[in-house]
């Protein structure tokens, strides 16, 4: 996949945007009803040295803030070596590699689907998920958190040190509610649980804070796996299966309503539970004797997988512009219905 590509189409699709709209949003959208006020506390705790991000001098870099848990999870900390052209993750030492047994599809995404020089700043954190009861923490383990640290790390950085700031091809990544669901089967919440539009809501009020606050404007967001196919929940798989389905659902209803809010953002809805469930039926790819690595987390292999696909689905948007489409085999690329089917090919949105 060539991520120059991706964000050639991006700055194009955004230019485009901008002339069709006949105004520009100056005030947030409905999604934040009940968010924390747009402008984030940086408070007296924050005390350690910014990091420097480093400038394309004559040489095109690509910027890349991600957010999630365990699935996206690289380990990478805000204070040690930062992302650069020749160590595009940072740290730790050795996250680049492939091979190793936990890899996610960061590096796979960065390394070796992609010809541009992309830097990521990981801020996932396994463990992590949506919910937080603190407006001023910065623990990794809230989505709250990771962007409470961003703000503080990265965006208060001098207007020198922050290329990817004016640059709409800076693309921010939300990979979020495998721990919530987790939590709401837990406590024997089912399919028509409030906890699961509370919490999605939550998520795009977040991306509507990088928005509004960060000027981001190109964002990935992916779907939950199939999670009831996974040892953990082999107690009731009817119930997590009916739980995954309402979160999936609601989530490419929020997409469509981003986009329709947000005419000059670009936002794509990768359909990571069909790309994982096609595996458990057809186990192609070298991922051999099921798809799960323990009781809720995937094989590397599926990872490597789910990177390829998502590159898949970007170079067809380059294709077929500003159709919604999704990252999964043997995809149509048509506009789609809001409401998506268990493992469909369906989302919503004008993508990159």
């Amino acid at each position: 996949m060539h991520l120059s590509a991706l964000f050639g189409f991006v700055g194009l699709a955004l230019a485009q945007s901008a002339l069709d709209s006949t105004e520009i949003p100056s005030k947030p959208s409905t999604f934040i009803t009940s968010r924390v006020p747009t402008s984030i506390p940086i408070g007296a705790t924050f005390t350690r040295s910014m990091p420097t991000i480093p400038t394309a001098s004559g040489q095109a870099i690509r910027y890349w803030f991600s957010f999630g848990d365990s699935y996206t999870n690289t380990n990478f900390s805000i204070d040690g070596v930062q992302p650069s052209v020749g160590n595009p993750l940072g740290n730790p030492a050795g996250a680049w590699r492939k091979d190793k047994h936990d890899a996610t599809w960061i590096p796979y995404i960065t390394t070796k689907y992609n010809n541009t020089v992309t830097l990521v700043y990981n801020l996932a954190r396994s463990g992590a998920a949506l919910t937080y009861t603190n407006e001023n923490t910065t623990s990794l383990k809230s989505f709250k958190g990771q962007l409470n640290l961003f703000a503080s790390k990265y965006a208060s950085l001098p207007i020198e040190q922050t290329p990817w700031k004016q640059n709409v091809e800076t693309m921010y990544s939300s990979w979020f509610g495998i721990n919530d669901v987790n939590g709401i089967f837990g406590s024997g919440g089912n399919s028509t649980d409030p906890r699961i539009d509370e919490l999605t809501t939550l998520q795009f009020s977040l991306l509507d804070q990088l928005y509004f606050d960060f000027d981001a404007k190109a964002f990935l967001v992916i779907n939950l796996p199939p999670l009831e196919k996974a040892p953990l929940f082999a107690s009731d798989t009817e119930r997590m299966e009916g739980i995954v389905k309402a979160w999936n659902n609601n989530l490419a209803r929020k997409v469509r309503q981003f986009k329709d809010e947000h005419p000059i953002a670009s936002i794509l809805l990768i359909d990571g539970y069909t790309i994982m469930k096609n595996l458990t039926e057809n186990p192609t790819y070298g991922v051999k004797n099921g798809i799960w690595a323990d009781k809720l987390h995937v094989k590397t292999q599926v990872h490597k997988v789910l990177a390829k696909e998502i590159s898949k689905a970007l170079e067809s948007i380059v294709i077929v512009p500003g159709n919604g489409t999704i990252g999964a085999p043997s995809t149509s690329f048509a506009i789609p219905t809001p409401t998506m089917g268990h493992g469909s090919s369906a989302t919503s949105g004008t993508l990159w």
